[in-house]
């Protein structure tokens, strides 16, 4: 059995085991409107997907609203991010400017972040936006400042050397060198963007996921919040698994494979 095989049986064994799990405890507890069994939040998704919901929305324009809110927020974030590292890498008096900043905005919580944003903004994009940048942008530039001072300064020096410019040589000889911290910002930053969203879009945007699992909560219908937090976390690992471990992997084709 291959290494892909079994790590395949090995993840769906898990999920299988924690639905088990789930069946167990809410056939013992017998009170659905406390804990509803799986077959029940299965019949609750779909209904959310063919009716149109309490706003006259189907399920799909708010994931789709969602996703858009986390795309665009990362996206920013994660441009945001390298610059300032890369610059507080290449760059002494940057790096002294930005040195005391960084760390400040690491030390803020998500949530007070939120809070603040809304309080700011109000029921506006801006608020989201804000608040992804402030507490993802800090760890991305931290993270590619870092690499940044890691990076052999041979290659930049020859780079030099020949007279290349400043633009080839971030192509050519810093970014390849940055891969594995760009990666590794990529992970956490998206993680902590899709918190953030939908924090933001349960305490203060309208539409979205968040926003759907805030009215249920109001109403207190638990098979319409684990439904929307189901549709949440399914959706979130369909792209860090699906999309995002294979882009990480095709970048990264070159490396020797583990041993078995």
């Amino acid at each position: 059995m291959s290494r892909r095989t079994k790590g395949f049986f090995l993840r769906t064994g898990s999920i299988a085991l924690l639905i088990a799990l789930w069946w167990v405890g809410a056939r013992l507890m017998q009170q659905p409107d406390v804990l509803p069994g799986p077959a029940v939040i299965g019949r609750t998704i779909v209904s959310d997907f063919v009716t149109r919901g309490p706003q006259g929305h189907f399920a799909y324009f708010h994931v789709g609203i969602t996703l858009a809110r986390i795309f665009a927020t990362f996206i920013a974030a994660m441009l945001l991010g390298i610059a300032i590292g890369l610059a507080m890498g290449l760059s002494r008096q940057v790096e002294r400017s930005l040195m005391a900043l960084i760390p400040l905005l690491l030390t803020v919580p998500s949530i007070l972040m939120v809070f603040v944003a809304i309080m700011w903004f109000g029921y506006d994009e801006a608020g989201g936006l804000v608040a992804v940048l402030v507490i993802v942008t800090p760890f991305v530039a931290a993270n590619i400042y870092e690499g940044a001072k890691a990076m052999d300064p041979l290659l930049a020096e020859m780079g030099v050397a020949f007279r290349a410019q400043r633009a080839l040589l971030i192509r050519k000889v810093y970014l390849p060198q940055l891969t594995p911290f760009i990666f590794s910002a990529f992970r956490y930053g998206f993680g902590q963007t899709w918190k953030i969203v939908a924090l933001a879009e349960t305490f203060g945007l309208k539409f979205g996921i968040g926003y759907m699992f805030s009215f249920w909560f109001e109403q207190f219908d638990m098979a319409q919040v684990l439904a929307w937090i189901l549709m949440f976390v399914v959706l979130m690992l369909i792209l860090e698994h699906g999309v995002f471990a294979r882009l990480e992997s095709r970048a990264f084709a070159w490396r020797a494979p583990l041993a078995n």
